[in-house]
């Protein structure tokens, strides 16, 4: 009899939780599904449920390899779109922080895709300027395929593609390539603009550029064109201090004399040139002078 009325009660019990979870759930039933779609983050009236997004990733090490932040309408999708990004890409000295309107993140191959006022700046000040960009935290490297900048110190770089590391140490510009080095001397208005259609390799850390096909280099002095061109800068004074050129040389002065030569070197903080290989001079004028005389080494 006592087994019989043990048995009843709990029978009641269980009907009576039972009875508790189905009211609740038909509750939140009730106050969920008719305003929010969870599938999609969209409400009755066609607004979007927007969340703030945050990931991080690190190495086998325990380095940080990249973080990202900003809000999206769908966090749980393989393909976050987001809108207010900020990233950051960690190089092996410091991170390069990026930041655009909108973009997306991958979650199985970890890329970032970033559109629309794109700027990447790195600690010392460096900033890369684009439109598009493509982070590959995996290969620690930034991509676009348009028309990108690169401005650092007083030198300022454009062309269209460019590949970085994230630390944004070296960069290669792809082609229509311009770099204008501007003399921090105040009394000097003229530029040194160097401009090939590439591509165009620089190395922030070593101060050497190499640019390649159909470079053209001017200033205030005269003309320098070339088919390849080493340019060395020099970072104490941050002017352009040596040209290296080799491939159908050309220097046409300001006064109109040409000279043409397999190779020079022009050593811009001494004023004077170097030629080598074949040479040829032609001047305005019937006598050379000692000065354009002594270019002919």
């Amino acid at each position: 009899m006592m087994r019989r009325f043990i048995l009843i009660t709990v029978a009641l019990i269980l009907v009576y939780v039972a009875l508790i979870q189905w009211k609740m759930w038909g509750h939140v039933k009730r106050n969920v599904d008719p305003s929010l779609n969870s599938a999609q983050g969209k409400h009755a009236d066609g607004t979007q449920q927007v969340y703030s997004f945050s990931f991080s990733k690190y190495t086998e090490t325990g380095a940080r390899e990249i973080e990202i932040q900003g809000d999206s309408a769908d966090i749980l999708a393989e393909k976050v779109k987001l809108v207010n990004v900020i990233a950051k890409a960690y190089a092996e000295e410091s991170p390069v922080t990026v930041t655009a309107d909108k973009g997306s993140f991958n979650k199985s191959t970890n890329d970032v895709w970033l559109e629309h006022n794109v700027v990447a700046t790195t600690e010392d000040g460096t900033r890369l300027i684009t439109e598009k960009l493509r982070i590959r935290p995996e290969s620690k490297q930034m991509e676009s395929d348009i028309a990108t900048k690169v401005k650092k110190n007083n030198i300022h770089i454009e062309g269209i593609g460019a590949k970085s590391d994230s630390g944004i140490g070296k960069v290669v510009f792809k082609r229509n390539v311009t770099v204008v080095v501007q003399d921090p001397n105040a009394e000097s208005k003229h530029p040194t603009v160097i401009t090939c259609d590439g591509p165009l390799d620089i190395d922030y850390k070593a101060n050497v550029a190499h640019f390649q096909k159909n470079v053209v280099a001017q200033d205030e002095r005269g003309t320098l064109s070339s088919d390849f061109m080493d340019v060395i800068y020099n970072n104490s004074s941050r002017r352009v201090s040596k040209m290296i050129a080799w491939g159908n040389v050309e220097i046409l002065t300001k006064d109109g004399n040409k000279t043409l030569s397999d190779n020079a070197i022009y050593l811009a903080e001494e004023g004077r040139v170097i030629l080598g290989g074949d040479v040829n001079a032609k001047y305005q004028k019937t006598e050379a002078s000692k000065e354009q005389k002594d270019l002919l080494l």
